[in-house]
């Protein structure tokens, strides 16, 4: 079998999940390209070293189209004149994409119908909650969906969105929010091993609970402000570390000061992945106040830490990764009386944490790229059962 990866940038998250896959198709005797489609992250502003390092080996199938562009910029006639002319060469069997309302993955899509000679399936982490749903919008989002061939999609709350846009449930799998769990505990237990120096480096607390969210309404995070205030655990000397950056960074920041918490709280700005081990690993627990988070891979990455957490239902972690008593605490969004609670029992209960602690790292185990590059296999062999071989037929 042959499978193209296409995807806008190839990120530092998305190098574990696609070397797992190739790794695990290769295995099998299939083979697998890659194609990104920007040089660049329109998200992430700090380097992406997993990603140099990825092409700096100069791995067989893989090439960027764009090399001047973001994977915010649109496609354009060019690109989407390469990225056409590239699917006719390799003629795959599956395309793996990501999202199905991007510019290449309507191009995909194009193709797909056109021709009929590959299946397609696109990755996803929209779930029914994710803020309010317009009926009209629904209606045509499952028109595009519905013309999708599978799903890789993140959890099973997210599996059922995908149901209710037209994917049938056999043609979906889970485990496409995943990190390389390997990678982020053995750079936690390096912090662990000198944490005086993390602290120095970073200007952390002695103690804290954490939250690594962007500075905008939805992630809720003057909730967690308010919450921690009520929480009184600043008495216990536990401060609160928010690392980010938004447009209501300034907004936030006049809001501790008037709470009278600016000694307790610590604001950094957006760090580099492979620097967030040091936090995880020293922080007393990680929380989530979103008002709705698609996933939450910061919770992933606090897990591989045995960095336990507190989240919002909404939250697309909350009961797939993060269970209710077992590894953490899941509280409706905005119920600040709760959250409050919840941020003093954890921070006042050493017992509850360690508890918390290994159920987070026994929980996480199972979501890695491993996962997702078994949940990618499956799909394309389940998508591709009983198909015409595309190999005997020239793309147009």
């Amino acid at each position: 079998m042959r499978i193209l990866f296409v995807i806008g940038n190839l990120g530092d998250y998305h190098v574990p999940r696609y070397e797992a896959l190739v790794s695990a198709a290769s295995s099998r005797g299939h083979e697998v390209a890659l194609i990104e489609v920007f040089a660049r992250s329109g998200v992430y502003g700090f380097p992406q070293e997993r990603r140099a390092a990825f092409f700096a080996n100069r791995p067989k199938m893989a090439e960027t189209l764009v090399e001047d562009g973001t994977d915010s910029d649109g496609l354009g006639a060019r690109g989407t004149a390469r990225l056409i002319a590239k699917v006719r060469s390799f003629m795959p069997d599956v395309v793996i994409t990501l999202g199905y309302n991007t510019g290449y993955s309507a191009v995909l899509c194009f193709l797909r119908h056109l021709t009929r000679r590959f299946k397609l399936i696109y990755m996803s982490d929209s779930k029914a909650d994710d803020g309010l749903r317009q009926r009209t919008k629904e209606r045509l989002k499952r028109f595009i969906v519905s013309r999708f061939d599978g799903a890789l999609v993140a959890g099973e709350k997210h599996r059922r969105y995908a149901q209710s846009l037209g994917i049938p449930k056999e043609r979906s799998r889970i485990g496409f929010d995943v990190i390389d769990v390997d990678y982020f505990s053995h750079l936690a237990r390096a912090a662990c091993d000198n944490p005086d120096a993390v602290r120095a480096r970073f200007g952390l607390p002695q103690r804290y609970l954490l939250c690594v969210s962007r500075f905008v309404a939805r992630k809720n995070v003057d909730v967690l402000i308010e919450a921690y205030r009520q929480s009184g655990v600043y008495d216990q000397n536990i401060g609160l570390v928010l690392v980010g950056q938004g447009p209501l960074e300034a907004q936030l920041r006049e809001h501790i000061a008037a709470l009278g918490l600016t000694p307790h709280v610590t604001i950094l700005n957006s760090l580099a992945n492979q620097e967030m081990p040091n936090l995880y690993a020293l922080a007393e627990f990680i929380v989530l106040a979103s008002e709705f988070d698609q996933w939450g891979l910061c919770v992933n990455e606090a897990f591989a830490a045995g960095c336990p957490a507190i989240v919002t239902r909404t939250c697309g972690v909350a009961g797939e990764v993060v269970i209710d008593g077992v590894n953490g605490f899941v509280v409706e969004p905005r119920d600040v009386a709760t959250l409050a609670q919840r941020i003093g029992k954890l921070g006042g209960e050493p017992a509850l944490r360690e508890r918390f602690a290994a159920g987070a790292q026994a929980a996480i185990r199972r979501w890695t790229p491993v996962l997702f590059a078994a949940s990618a296999l499956e799909l394309a062999e389940v998508t591709t059962r009983n198909a015409r071989d595309p190999a005997q037929h020239e793309l147009v």
